[in-house]
């Protein structure tokens, strides 16, 4: 069991420590990591362990951190899991605290910064076209499909049921009509239905 929970751990401090915008960016991570590497879940579960953690209380990252850790050793696998991935930034914040006054002007931190920022995009990029490909699209998005190398992979659609829940959310938050819950809601009621349609249609 301990060796067991050193490795949830170890693995779980891994993802604290390559964390650079948040806990959404670490979806392409999990998705190599956790689905393909280990198998401790399938790419439909890991997409419901995101949606559940948009709509509970707290950052996404640490509710999917304790999530996982749930699934593989109960409640004392989600507290460790929590702590590991809170670890490294714990750390490196308080060390970041301490001397960013001494080093603000620094020019290689301001190196250091204009590096990061391009980085955080494209990880966040990245996991968007997981997300899409877990929920609006019927397989996970690629790059090689995106540059023209996919054609050897299946045919890739739209799930028509997930398109008018996914055009509504774009258009209410970037119009900044709606706020983030009011929208996750809204999308989770229409899930709901569309549920209970399938169910009573057999679909």
């Amino acid at each position: 069991m301990m060796v067991q929970l050193l490795g949830l751990y170890t693995t779980f401090c891994y993802f604290g420590l390559i964390c650079l915008s948040g806990g959404g960016s670490l979806l392409p991570f999990y998705i190599d990591e956790l689905v393909e590497k280990r198998g401790w879940m399938t790419i439909e579960e890991l997409g419901n362990f995101m949606a559940i953690s948009q709509v509970t209380p707290g950052p996404i990252g640490i509710n999917m951190a304790t999530f996982i850790g749930h699934t593989q050793m109960g409640i004392l696998g989600g507290l460790v899991s929590t702590i590991a991935l809170l670890t490294p930034s714990f750390i490196l914040m308080t060390l970041a605290l301490k001397s960013y006054e001494r080093f603000s002007g620094s020019k290689l931190v301001r190196g250091i910064m204009y590096g990061i920022k391009p980085v955080t995009v494209s990880l966040l990029f990245t996991a968007m076209m997981a997300c899409l490909g877990m929920s609006v699209l019927t397989r996970p998005l690629s790059f090689d499909w995106l540059f023209g190398k996919g054609k050897e992979l299946a045919p890739l659609s739209v799930h028509l049921w997930a398109l008018p829940p996914f055009l509504f959310s774009v258009w209410m938050l970037s119009t900044k009509k709606l706020g983030i819950m009011t929208v996750i809601f809204s999308s989770a009621a229409y899930g709901i239905a569309v549920g209970l349609i399938k169910m009573k249609f057999g679909v």
